[in-house]
């Protein structure tokens, strides 16, 4: 009996004192990042470019929560037409809050899986005269893979695919359908990481 509880003691005593692991680990570092984000993806069945920002608080090199904001840099032309039939365009901004996992941050090449939630909105324009006939607000969820390379310490370039699926669309002669697809995208990323 004596042999088996000292056995035990043997076998838990490395337990008692070793370090427990956290998510955070033992030490909290903290830094951040803000840049220009550029989009090409389709919208409906045309292309669409999209340019605007993004940024946020890394927290131990891995996790990001943040925001960013994106707009159409050009109308892109639909299949509608009015009375007259003059064209109509489609302008689409949207945003909200964002969050990225970093996977092995410190190493030139690495990927990282990124995500908006949020709102936007979308008009329908005409060009002559120009004015915009009928605009609507949606919900967005963009999800994205991305690559990034360290260039410098405090410049990162990234490549990468995402899908923009647009919800609660209330525009004449168009879906949610209409204004989502897949994206490619380029971010450049400023900051301490």
């Amino acid at each position: 009996m004596r042999k088996a509880m000292i056995g035990m003691l043997l076998v838990l005593a490395p337990a008692v004192w070793a370090e427990v692991e956290t998510l955070t680990g033992g030490s909290f570092e903290s830094g951040g990042y803000g840049g220009p984000v550029y989009k090409v993806g389709l919208i409906g069945d045309e292309i669409g470019l999209f340019s605007g920002g993004r940024g946020g608080w890394i927290i131990n090199h891995t996790f990001v929560v943040g925001g960013g904001g994106y707009s159409t840099m050009f109308d892109v032309e639909t299949d509608l037409v009015d009375e007259g039939g003059e064209t109509y365009y489609l302008r689409m901004n949207y945003g909200g809050f964002e969050m990225e996992y970093i996977h092995n941050s410190d190493r030139v090449l690495h990927w990282t899986v990124h995500l908006t939630l949020g709102g936007g909105s979308a008009s329908l324009r005409l060009h002559d005269p120009d004015y915009t006939e009928e605009s609507d607000h949606f919900y967005i969820v963009e999800p994205s893979v991305n690559m990034d390379v360290n260039v410098t310490d405090w410049f990162r370039l990234g490549f990468g695919a995402s899908y923009h699926a647009v919800f609660g669309v209330d525009l004449t002669g168009m879906e949610d359908s209409d204004l989502g697809g897949p994206s490619g995208q380029i971010v450049f990323k400023f900051g301490h990481f």
